[in-house]
């Protein structure tokens, strides 16, 4: 196997195991930063693709934009507790 299988399927693994993460998590935050995680192993396989315009998109808009938005948003919503 040469080296640019070994790092293709390296990538593939990271990106499979990423989502699965996001997916599986409880905890929203944790699934946020999981996301952004997911958002940057596919902009390094976007980048090894030989698309770097595409994976500079991925990388500040998907990556960074959306990540920040999706925190302020929980983190400006308020949590309601339960009454027993």
């Amino acid at each position: 196997m040469d080296a640019v299988s070994a790092i293709s399927i390296l990538i593939s693994i990271l990106l499979i195991v990423s989502a699965i993460i996001s997916l599986e998590l409880k905890d929203l935050i944790h699934a946020i930063i999981a996301l952004g995680c997911f958002s940057s192993v596919l902009a390094v396989a976007f980048f090894f693709l030989s698309a770097p315009y595409v994976g500079v998109f991925q990388l500040a808009v998907l990556t960074g934009a959306v990540t920040v938005l999706f925190l302020i948003a929980v983190m400006l919503t308020s949590k309601r507790e339960e009454v027993n």
